[in-house]
């Protein structure tokens, strides 16, 4: 292929993956708990260090430094607009109730529990339980109550959840 026909960002390499980034529907607004927001704000703080230090510690004309630079670039600039989009939820009226920025207990039919903070869509992350409020599950449980019984449809099927506890 001539070069011509290539991106400046081809040359960077293969390991260059645009993230993925949950879609909100339009008009939505982008909430985000405060906790959140320092993660990602500490996150643009730690990869604008690593760009300083990247840059100032070698040579310009490394193809590999160059790479790099344009792969925290790219990353600072993602948070940068996130951080832009987002607003900061505040904490609900009702405690009792689940609403945005809980974290839920959970009993399914088995016995086994779970506890899942219910986030926006640009902290969320299921591996430290923390799931985005436009979730099949978090919409199950937005505006229920401890004791209330919850019907989810999961990827292994029908579920009957029990809610155990809510705290903010």
């Amino acid at each position: 292929m001539s070069k011509a026909f290539t991106r400046e960002s081809d040359d960077a390499g293969a390991d260059e993956i645009a993230p993925v980034r949950p879609q909100l529907c339009a008009g939505a607004k982008n909430y985000i708990t405060r906790e959140g927001a320092d993660r990602l704000t500490q996150r643009l703080h730690d990869l604008l260090e690593q760009k300083r230090v990247l840059a100032s510690g070698s040579s310009e004309t490394d193809v590999n430094v160059k790479a790099a630079l344009r792969r925290i670039e790219s990353a600072i600039q993602q948070l940068q607009s996130t951080l832009d989009s987002v607003i900061i939820a505040e904490g609900p009226a009702d405690k009792e109730k689940v609403a945005f920025g809980a974290s839920v207990r959970i009993r399914d039919q088995h016995g086994e529990e779970d506890t899942y903070q219910i986030v926006g869509v640009d902290e969320a992350d299921p591996t430290q339980g923390r799931i985005s409020s436009i979730s099949p599950l978090a919409r199950a449980l937005l505006s229920k109550r401890v004791g209330d019984r919850v019907r989810f449809q999961s990827p292994a099927g029908q579920q009957e959840l029990t809610i155990l506890d809510v705290h903010y």
